[in-house]
């Protein structure tokens, strides 16, 4: 998940990744406490043939971080995935943490 804020359609976005994630963390804890999903959730879930587990990249920022509490800005460091960021705004919201948007990499153009 990763989302860019435009200055325009803020609370949609957000409307929707939340209702996504809140899914997710309901589902989560229903395994942690019950050990298996619903069985009508998981009778009413499609079926997935000939699966095989495969990785896919992620998006993310590399730079130079300043004020970290474990890295170092002496050299370039990449963030844990993107999954907001507002170049309006100047800030991102990693997996982690949230970032101040300093001065863009050379070359680098609009996102």
């Amino acid at each position: 998940m990763t989302i860019l804020l435009t200055a325009h359609g803020w609370r949609d976005q957000l409307d929707t990744e939340i209702e996504q994630i809140s899914d997710l963390l309901r589902d989560l804890c229903h395994l942690r406490d019950h050990g298996l999903p619903p069985g009508h959730i998981l009778a009413a879930a499609p079926l997935l043939d000939d699966w095989s587990p495969a990785a896919r990249k992620v998006p993310c920022l590399v730079g130079r971080p300043h004020g970290h509490p474990h890295v170092s800005g002496r050299k370039a460091a990449v963030t844990s995935p993107l999954c907001l960021l507002s170049l309006e705004q100047g800030f991102a919201r990693t997996a982690s943490r949230f970032w101040r948007l300093g001065n863009a990499a050379a070359g680098v153009s609009d996102v």
